[in-house]
């Protein structure tokens, strides 16, 4: 084998698992699973308003987990206007924020979820092969959980917190919500799922179990390696083969067509991927991201400890994602991180995944992501001062958890 065909079949597992989690991603929405997720999870808020902007929050998040984040804005909405019309017309202006502000967090939160969450966790992975960072292999579906999980739910906490706060007291007040999105028979409905949607769920378990298995039994056992690219093929083309033939001897329907693959594609988002692939080689070439590197440091103080750097660099990519793109600022953000631990004595992939995850992390204005701006431009009403200043408190909190736990336990997980 060639050197280029050996490390495209070593990097087979990770193709496919963002492959599995595209097909996992139109799975979800074919067969409805999010919407019956949603209802739910809402079925239990009881019609408090401050358990709903939590429950919100939490199915944003963990929609966001494995489905597009503006994706997950994108399904919330329905849902979040139909509540907004129950409250009584009096508190419809003081609601529309906190719904608005909720379901803004939380998907944006979600995002770090998993490594299949974001856009940005992938250009974290071809960043580290590009710069070929000691430890990289070590970086799988299920180690991720690791770090992340805690660090989603302590932002998810903080998230609530901002959102009851900063948007006054609903105390005496409640909204209905068992008329077609939650109540019981929202409930009921989750714990009987029948036909295509029971098959979606059994395969959404597959997916989760497989990737989980993989990456656990890789680190446990260095030897397969050699095997998981085989091993990932067999498994992948049995996923297509249930879900685009059908469930053996069920005799159901093909639980998606092909063509389902390529509604709602993001095809904007992938073109998009070409002139930051382009901008990425570029700058290596002339030297550009050390040189961008070696600035980013002397505006560092002289002998800033490992915390000091991954705080300075999630607040700066946080800022600056609230003003441009969050895939642009964080591929202009990988090589600087890289050249900067280097420099620093520390290894590369905690500041990396620091980069990665404030990229996701943009609170405070319409435009920092597409979830920022679905939101806001549907949800009418919505108070542009109270998300400022909201934001900016979040963008804050967010800044020093995430530097705080992982500069702490990355070392333990990938070291």
């Amino acid at each position: 084998m060639t050197e280029a065909a050996l490390y495209f079949w070593s990097r087979l597992p990770l193709l496919l698992m963002f492959l599995n989690g595209y097909l996992i991603y139109r799975l979800l929405v074919v067969t409805g699973l999010t919407e019956q997720f949603v209802a739910a999870a809402l079925g239990r808020s009881a019609g408090d308003p401050r358990r709903l902007f939590l429950y919100i929050i939490l199915s944003a998040a963990l929609l966001s987990f494995f489905i597009p984040n503006a994706v997950t804005v994108l399904t919330l909405l329905p849902v979040l206007k139909d509540i907004h019309k129950r409250f009584h017309p009096k508190l419809r202006g003081r609601i529309i924020t906190p719904l608005t502000l909720s379901v803004i967090y939380g998907a944006n939160i979600g995002g770090m979820g998993s490594i299949v969450g974001s856009p940005a966790n992938l250009l974290f992975i071809g960043a580290m092969d590009l710069y070929e960072v000691p430890g990289r292999q070590a970086v799988g579906f299920f180690n991720w959980f690791l770090w992340s999980i805690p660090l989603v739910s302590m932002l998810t906490a903080l998230a609530w917190g901002v959102v009851v706060m900063g948007c006054g007291s609903f105390d005496g007040h409640a909204v209905k919500t068992s008329r077609g999105i939650g109540g019981a028979s929202g409930r009921r409905r989750w714990r009987g799922l029948y036909g295509a949607r029971r098959s979606g769920a059994l395969l959404f378990l597959c997916f989760t179990v497989f990737w989980t298995l993989e990456a656990a039994i890789r680190g446990i056992w260095p030897s397969f390696a050699a095997w998981s690219p085989l091993a990932c093929l067999v498994y992948f083309t049995a996923f297509c083969r249930l879900v685009f033939w059908g469930m053996p001897l069920s005799g159901d329907a093909p639980l998606m067509r092909p063509k389902a693959l390529v509604q709602d594609f993001p095809g904007r988002g992938i073109l998009l991927l070409i002139p930051v692939a382009a901008l990425v080689l570029v700058a290596g070439y002339f030297d550009l991201d050390a040189r961008l590197s070696a600035l980013y440091q002397s505006l560092l103080p002289a002998g800033a400890s490992p915390f000091t750097v991954m705080l300075s660099t999630v607040v700066t990519v946080i800022l600056l994602t609230e003003v441009l793109s969050n895939t642009l600022v964080s591929t202009a953000f990988f090589p600087i991180a890289y050249h900067t631990a280097v420099s620093a004595g520390f290894s590369p992939i905690a500041l990396m995944i620091a980069v990665s995850t404030a990229s996701t992390c943009a609170f405070m204005t319409p435009i920092a992501t597409p979830c920022n701006a679905f939101a806001f431009g549907e949800m009418k009403g919505t108070s542009l001062a109270r998300m400022m200043a909201l934001g900016l408190i979040l963008n804050t909190g967010s800044a020093l958890c995430i530097a705080v736990w992982l500069n702490w336990v990355i070392p333990y997980v990938y070291g």
